[in-house]
């Protein structure tokens, strides 16, 4: 009985705590526009609720990975385990990227990404979202 009473005081107590942190889609970003200015926001949080304005339409879906737009030409910028199918497709027995890294001094050195999906998010329906396909 002593326990289900301090499981019950527990929980009436983390009930009371409240969050300022967490994840927020971009259309709840204006309503909490002030915080995010006093935290140092110095963009509108108006324009992160567009989804296919700036700077939101620089997100691209890499199939359970987001990327961003660095450059006009379609150059995306990810984290690495995001990009590991892509280093794994680049390497050889002789050139192991995952182990040695790489880095591209040229334009012309750049390698190109592991044929997969990417997406931008071209359009929000509250019903179903449209994307529209990158080419690979």
């Amino acid at each position: 009985m002593r326990l289900m009473i301090l499981a019950l005081m527990c929980t009436c107590v983390s009930v009371l705590g409240v969050a300022g942190e967490g994840m927020w889609l971009p259309e709840q970003l204006p309503k909490i526009g002030d915080d995010l200015r006093q935290a140092g926001l110095e963009t509108p949080p108006e324009r992160f609720a567009d989804l296919t304005g700036h700077p939101m339409g620089a997100i691209v879906s890499l199939g359970g990975c987001s990327a961003s737009f660095v450059s006009p030409e379609g150059l995306v910028a990810t984290n690495h385990h995001c990009a590991y199918g892509t280093i794994q497709f680049n390497s050889t027995a002789e050139r192991n990227l995952l182990k040695e890294g790489f880095l591209a001094a040229t334009r012309e050195d750049e390698l190109p990404a592991a044929p997969a999906p990417r997406w931008r998010l071209k359009a929000l329906n509250p019903r179903a979202s449209r994307h529209h396909r990158l080419l690979p």
